[in-house]
Protein backbone atom coordinates (compact mmCIF):
# COMPACT_ATOMS: atom_id res chain seq x y z
CA UNK A 1 0.00 0.00 0.00
CA UNK A 2 3.03 2.25 0.48
CA UNK A 3 1.81 4.12 3.54
CA UNK A 4 3.42 7.57 3.63
CA UNK A 5 5.04 9.08 6.72
CA UNK A 6 2.82 12.14 6.63
CA UNK A 7 -0.29 9.94 6.80
CA UNK A 8 1.11 8.09 9.82
CA UNK A 9 1.93 11.37 11.58
CA UNK A 10 -1.57 12.60 10.85
CA UNK A 11 -3.03 9.46 12.44
CA UNK A 12 -0.89 9.97 15.54
CA UNK A 13 -1.90 13.60 15.82
CA UNK A 14 -5.60 12.74 15.58
CA UNK A 15 -5.26 9.89 18.08
CA UNK A 16 -3.63 12.09 20.72
CA UNK A 17 -6.22 14.82 20.21
CA UNK A 18 -9.21 12.50 20.67
CA UNK A 19 -7.46 10.65 23.49
CA UNK A 20 -6.78 13.67 25.70
CA UNK A 21 -10.14 15.18 24.91
CA UNK A 22 -11.77 12.11 26.47
CA UNK A 23 -9.20 11.40 29.21
CA UNK A 24 -9.63 14.79 30.87
CA UNK A 25 -13.44 14.53 31.05
CA UNK A 26 -13.64 12.26 34.08
CA UNK A 27 -12.47 12.65 37.67
CA UNK A 28 -9.61 10.37 38.75
CA UNK A 29 -9.34 8.54 42.08
CA UNK A 30 -5.91 6.90 42.03
CA UNK A 31 -4.04 10.20 42.33
CA UNK A 32 -5.84 10.99 45.60
CA UNK A 33 -4.50 7.88 47.35
CA UNK A 34 -0.99 7.39 45.97
CA UNK A 35 2.20 9.23 45.21
CA UNK A 36 3.19 9.56 41.54
CA UNK A 37 6.77 9.41 40.26
CA UNK A 38 8.49 8.99 36.92
CA UNK A 39 10.61 5.93 36.13
CA UNK A 40 13.34 5.13 33.62
CA UNK A 41 13.95 1.48 34.50
CA UNK A 42 12.38 -1.98 34.41
CA UNK A 43 11.74 -1.78 38.15
CA UNK A 44 12.14 0.65 41.02
CA UNK A 45 13.78 -0.06 44.36
CA UNK A 46 13.72 1.90 47.59
CA UNK A 47 15.09 1.48 51.07
CA UNK A 48 13.58 2.51 54.39
CA UNK A 49 16.47 3.64 56.57
CA UNK A 50 16.76 3.77 60.35
CA UNK A 51 18.40 6.86 61.75
CA UNK A 52 18.46 8.94 64.92
CA UNK A 53 15.15 10.03 66.33
CA UNK A 54 16.81 12.99 68.05
CA UNK A 55 20.09 14.80 67.66
CA UNK A 56 22.62 14.00 70.39
CA UNK A 57 23.72 16.85 72.62
CA UNK A 58 27.39 17.64 72.15
CA UNK A 59 29.21 18.11 75.46
CA UNK A 60 31.42 21.17 75.57
CA UNK A 61 34.91 20.44 74.37
CA UNK A 62 34.06 16.96 73.10
CA UNK A 63 33.45 15.50 69.65
CA UNK A 64 30.07 14.97 68.06
CA UNK A 65 28.71 11.47 68.51
CA UNK A 66 29.15 9.41 65.35
CA UNK A 67 26.14 7.39 64.21
CA UNK A 68 25.34 5.15 61.27
CA UNK A 69 22.34 4.55 59.08
CA UNK A 70 20.99 1.05 58.73
CA UNK A 71 18.63 -0.39 56.13
CA UNK A 72 15.32 -1.36 57.70
CA UNK A 73 13.45 -2.64 54.66
CA UNK A 74 13.79 -2.68 50.90
CA UNK A 75 10.78 -2.55 48.57
CA UNK A 76 10.52 -3.24 44.84
CA UNK A 77 8.01 -2.11 42.22
CA UNK A 78 7.83 -3.81 38.83
CA UNK A 79 7.05 -1.72 35.77
CA UNK A 80 4.29 -3.40 33.76
CA UNK A 81 3.46 -2.96 30.09
CA UNK A 82 -0.07 -2.58 28.75
CA UNK A 83 -1.44 -2.03 25.27
CA UNK A 84 -3.63 -3.03 22.34
CA UNK A 85 -3.53 -3.26 18.56
CA UNK A 86 -6.27 -1.97 16.27
CA UNK A 87 -6.15 -3.59 12.79
CA UNK A 88 -7.37 -1.47 9.88
CA UNK A 89 -7.70 -3.73 6.85
CA UNK A 90 -7.91 -2.56 3.26
CA UNK A 91 -6.72 -3.63 -0.17
CA UNK A 92 -5.66 -0.12 -1.18
CA UNK A 93 -4.27 2.95 0.51
CA UNK A 94 -7.51 4.77 -0.22
CA UNK A 95 -9.45 2.07 1.65
CA UNK A 96 -7.21 2.42 4.69
CA UNK A 97 -7.37 6.22 4.68
CA UNK A 98 -11.16 6.14 4.49
CA UNK A 99 -11.41 3.73 7.43
CA UNK A 100 -8.58 5.11 9.59
CA UNK A 101 -10.10 8.50 10.31
CA UNK A 102 -13.37 7.01 11.48
CA UNK A 103 -11.78 4.24 13.55
CA UNK A 104 -9.30 6.54 15.27
CA UNK A 105 -12.08 8.94 16.18
CA UNK A 106 -14.02 6.06 17.75
CA UNK A 107 -11.16 4.13 19.34
CA UNK A 108 -8.96 6.90 20.78
CA UNK A 109 -11.62 7.92 23.34
CA UNK A 110 -12.11 4.24 24.25
CA UNK A 111 -8.36 3.87 24.71
CA UNK A 112 -8.40 6.94 26.97
CA UNK A 113 -11.02 5.31 29.19
CA UNK A 114 -9.13 2.00 29.14
CA UNK A 115 -5.80 3.65 30.07
CA UNK A 116 -7.38 5.61 32.90
CA UNK A 117 -9.20 2.51 34.18
CA UNK A 118 -5.95 0.52 34.06
CA UNK A 119 -4.26 3.01 36.37
CA UNK A 120 -7.28 3.07 38.64
CA UNK A 121 -7.45 -0.72 38.87
CA UNK A 122 -3.72 -1.09 39.50
CA UNK A 123 -3.95 1.18 42.54
CA UNK A 124 -7.36 -0.08 43.72
CA UNK A 125 -6.12 -3.70 43.70
CA UNK A 126 -3.56 -2.82 46.35
CA UNK A 127 -6.58 -2.27 48.59
CA UNK A 128 -8.83 -4.97 47.08
CA UNK A 129 -6.23 -7.62 47.90
CA UNK A 130 -4.24 -5.77 50.56
CA UNK A 131 -5.73 -7.74 53.45
CA UNK A 132 -5.22 -11.21 51.97
CA UNK A 133 -3.42 -13.34 54.57
CA UNK A 134 -1.43 -15.19 51.92
CA UNK A 135 -0.74 -12.07 49.90
CA UNK A 136 -1.74 -11.69 46.26
CA UNK A 137 0.77 -12.71 43.62
CA UNK A 138 -0.31 -10.55 40.67
CA UNK A 139 -0.71 -7.43 42.80
CA UNK A 140 2.34 -7.51 45.05
CA UNK A 141 5.05 -9.80 43.62
CA UNK A 142 7.49 -7.58 41.72
CA UNK A 143 9.55 -10.49 40.36
CA UNK A 144 10.62 -10.13 36.71
CA UNK A 145 11.47 -13.38 34.94
CA UNK A 146 14.77 -14.07 33.21
CA UNK A 147 16.85 -13.25 36.25
CA UNK A 148 16.02 -9.53 36.09
CA UNK A 149 14.53 -9.32 39.58
CA UNK A 150 13.62 -11.78 42.34
CA UNK A 151 11.35 -10.01 44.81
CA UNK A 152 12.35 -11.25 48.30
CA UNK A 153 8.96 -10.29 49.76
CA UNK A 154 7.07 -12.67 47.47
CA UNK A 155 3.30 -12.25 47.26
CA UNK A 156 3.13 -9.71 50.08
CA UNK A 157 4.66 -6.35 50.96
CA UNK A 158 8.22 -5.53 51.96
CA UNK A 159 7.76 -6.49 55.65
CA UNK A 160 7.52 -10.19 54.73
CA UNK A 161 9.43 -12.82 52.76
CA UNK A 162 8.70 -15.31 49.98
CA UNK A 163 8.18 -18.05 52.55
CA UNK A 164 6.24 -15.87 54.97
CA UNK A 165 4.45 -13.10 53.05
CA UNK A 166 2.96 -10.17 54.93
CA UNK A 167 -0.23 -8.47 53.82
CA UNK A 168 -0.46 -4.72 53.32
CA UNK A 169 -3.12 -4.52 56.06
CA UNK A 170 -2.30 -6.70 59.07
CA UNK A 171 -4.54 -7.41 62.07
CA UNK A 172 -3.58 -7.68 65.73
CA UNK A 173 -1.88 -11.04 66.18
CA UNK A 174 -0.20 -10.84 62.78
CA UNK A 175 2.08 -7.86 63.41
CA UNK A 176 5.24 -6.97 61.58
CA UNK A 177 8.44 -6.30 63.54
CA UNK A 178 10.58 -3.21 63.04
CA UNK A 179 14.39 -3.44 63.30
CA UNK A 180 14.32 -2.10 66.88
CA UNK A 181 12.01 -4.96 67.94
CA UNK A 182 8.75 -2.99 68.15
CA UNK A 183 5.71 -4.70 66.63
CA UNK A 184 2.85 -3.03 64.78
CA UNK A 185 -0.42 -3.76 63.01
CA UNK A 186 -2.48 -1.44 60.82
CA UNK A 187 -5.73 -3.38 60.42
CA UNK A 188 -9.02 -3.33 62.33
CA UNK A 189 -12.34 -5.14 62.07
CA UNK A 190 -14.68 -2.24 62.70
CA UNK A 191 -17.65 -0.90 60.73
CA UNK A 192 -18.03 2.79 59.86
CA UNK A 193 -18.99 4.84 62.92
CA UNK A 194 -17.72 7.92 64.78
CA UNK A 195 -16.24 5.84 67.62
CA UNK A 196 -14.52 3.42 65.26
CA UNK A 197 -13.08 6.35 63.30
CA UNK A 198 -11.56 7.60 66.56
CA UNK A 199 -9.95 4.22 67.24
CA UNK A 200 -8.42 4.10 63.76
CA UNK A 201 -7.28 7.71 64.09
CA UNK A 202 -5.42 6.98 67.32
CA UNK A 203 -3.85 3.84 65.89
CA UNK A 204 -2.40 5.83 63.00
CA UNK A 205 -1.46 9.10 64.69
CA UNK A 206 -0.24 7.75 68.04
CA UNK A 207 0.39 4.00 68.24
CA UNK A 208 1.95 3.52 64.80
CA UNK A 209 3.44 7.00 64.47
CA UNK A 210 7.01 5.86 64.97
CA UNK A 211 10.04 5.68 62.74
CA UNK A 212 11.65 2.30 62.04
CA UNK A 213 14.11 3.07 64.85
CA UNK A 214 11.27 3.72 67.30
CA UNK A 215 11.41 7.53 67.38
CA UNK A 216 8.23 9.61 67.36
CA UNK A 217 6.93 10.49 63.90
CA UNK A 218 4.12 12.80 62.82
CA UNK A 219 1.58 10.91 60.70
CA UNK A 220 -1.80 12.45 59.98
CA UNK A 221 -4.54 10.97 57.82
CA UNK A 222 -5.78 13.22 55.05
CA UNK A 223 -7.99 10.83 53.09
CA UNK A 224 -10.75 8.43 54.03
CA UNK A 225 -11.08 5.70 51.42
CA UNK A 226 -14.35 3.81 50.99
CA UNK A 227 -16.41 2.19 48.25
CA UNK A 228 -19.03 4.23 46.41
CA UNK A 229 -21.88 2.71 48.44
CA UNK A 230 -24.21 4.12 51.08
CA UNK A 231 -21.21 3.99 53.42
CA UNK A 232 -19.78 6.94 51.49
CA UNK A 233 -22.85 8.98 52.47
CA UNK A 234 -22.55 7.78 56.05
CA UNK A 235 -18.93 8.91 56.17
CA UNK A 236 -19.93 12.32 54.86
CA UNK A 237 -22.50 12.55 57.63
CA UNK A 238 -19.90 11.52 60.23
CA UNK A 239 -17.04 13.70 59.02
CA UNK A 240 -18.62 16.70 57.34
CA UNK A 241 -21.62 17.57 59.54
CA UNK A 242 -21.33 20.61 61.80
CA UNK A 243 -23.02 18.72 64.63
CA UNK A 244 -22.28 15.21 65.84
CA UNK A 245 -24.39 12.67 63.95
CA UNK A 246 -26.98 11.13 66.27
CA UNK A 247 -26.08 13.43 69.18
CA UNK A 248 -27.77 16.36 70.85
CA UNK A 249 -28.43 19.39 68.68
CA UNK A 250 -25.66 21.37 70.40
CA UNK A 251 -23.00 18.65 70.23
CA UNK A 252 -20.17 19.99 68.08
CA UNK A 253 -18.73 17.48 65.62
CA UNK A 254 -15.10 17.27 66.70
CA UNK A 255 -14.34 14.95 63.77
CA UNK A 256 -15.11 17.58 61.17
CA UNK A 257 -12.04 18.81 59.25
CA UNK A 258 -9.81 15.97 60.49
CA UNK A 259 -9.95 14.53 56.96
CA UNK A 260 -9.34 16.60 53.84
CA UNK A 261 -11.02 14.29 51.36
CA UNK A 262 -13.44 11.34 51.30
CA UNK A 263 -12.59 9.19 48.27
CA UNK A 264 -15.55 6.97 47.36
CA UNK A 265 -13.76 4.80 44.82
CA UNK A 266 -15.82 2.81 42.26
CA UNK A 267 -12.80 0.64 41.39
CA UNK A 268 -12.84 -1.08 44.77
CA UNK A 269 -14.33 -4.50 44.07
CA UNK A 270 -17.60 -6.00 45.31
CA UNK A 271 -15.93 -8.08 48.04
CA UNK A 272 -14.31 -4.96 49.46
CA UNK A 273 -17.60 -3.03 49.30
CA UNK A 274 -19.65 -5.88 50.79
CA UNK A 275 -17.22 -6.13 53.72
CA UNK A 276 -17.84 -2.42 54.39
CA UNK A 277 -14.09 -1.87 54.27
CA UNK A 278 -12.59 1.57 54.75
CA UNK A 279 -9.22 3.13 55.40
CA UNK A 280 -7.51 6.22 56.73
CA UNK A 281 -4.63 7.20 54.46
CA UNK A 282 -1.93 9.83 54.78
CA UNK A 283 -2.78 11.03 51.27
CA UNK A 284 0.06 10.49 48.80
CA UNK A 285 2.31 8.52 51.16
CA UNK A 286 2.78 4.76 51.42
CA UNK A 287 1.70 3.69 47.91
CA UNK A 288 3.52 4.80 44.79
CA UNK A 289 2.60 4.80 41.09
CA UNK A 290 5.50 4.97 38.66
CA UNK A 291 5.05 6.29 35.12
CA UNK A 292 7.62 4.77 32.75
CA UNK A 293 5.85 5.46 29.44
CA UNK A 294 2.66 7.47 29.31
CA UNK A 295 0.14 6.21 26.73
CA UNK A 296 1.71 6.56 23.30
CA UNK A 297 0.35 5.84 19.85
CA UNK A 298 2.01 4.32 16.82
CA UNK A 299 0.76 3.32 13.37
CA UNK A 300 2.45 0.91 10.97
CA UNK A 301 1.85 -1.28 7.95
CA UNK A 302 2.11 -5.07 7.79
CA UNK A 303 2.69 -5.68 4.08
CA UNK A 304 2.32 -9.45 4.40
CA UNK A 305 -1.28 -9.20 5.51
CA UNK A 306 -1.96 -5.89 3.77
CA UNK A 307 -3.12 -4.51 7.13
CA UNK A 308 -2.54 -1.14 8.73
CA UNK A 309 -2.33 -1.18 12.55
CA UNK A 310 -2.84 1.36 15.26
CA UNK A 311 -1.22 0.65 18.62
CA UNK A 312 -1.41 2.09 22.10
CA UNK A 313 1.13 1.16 24.77
CA UNK A 314 1.70 2.28 28.33
CA UNK A 315 4.24 1.26 30.98
CA UNK A 316 3.44 1.87 34.65
CA UNK A 317 3.99 0.15 37.98
CA UNK A 318 2.62 0.45 41.49
CA UNK A 319 3.42 -0.88 44.93
CA UNK A 320 3.65 -0.26 48.66
CA UNK A 321 6.54 1.82 50.03
CA UNK A 322 5.46 2.23 53.66
CA UNK A 323 2.79 0.41 55.68
CA UNK A 324 2.54 2.99 58.48
CA UNK A 325 0.71 5.56 56.37
CA UNK A 326 -2.56 3.63 56.42
CA UNK A 327 -5.00 2.07 58.85
CA UNK A 328 -7.52 -0.18 57.13
CA UNK A 329 -10.65 -1.80 58.50
CA UNK A 330 -12.71 -4.79 57.36
CA UNK A 331 -10.30 -5.59 54.50
CA UNK A 332 -11.13 -9.03 53.02
CA UNK A 333 -8.55 -11.60 54.14
CA UNK A 334 -9.02 -14.12 51.32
Amino acid sequence: MNIHADFIEGCKRDAYEYYFEEYEKEVTYFDKICEEKSSDAAYEKGTVLTGPGLLDEKPYGEDYLSIGLAEAYTWYIRIREYGNLLPIEGSTLEDVKAKAGDLIKKWAPMWAIAARNTKETLIANIHNYGGYNAGHHDTFDATISGGVLDDPSGDGVYTGTVGSPMSYITLSGDEWTDPNGDTYYNGLSLDPSPENFKEAYELMTRTNAKTESGAVAVIRPKVLLCANTTDALLWRQILESDKMAGGNINDKNVLKDLIDNIVANPFLNSAWATARAWALIAAQFGVRLYHRIEPEFDFFEDKKSNTFYGRIRMRIGAGVTNVKYIVGSNYPTS
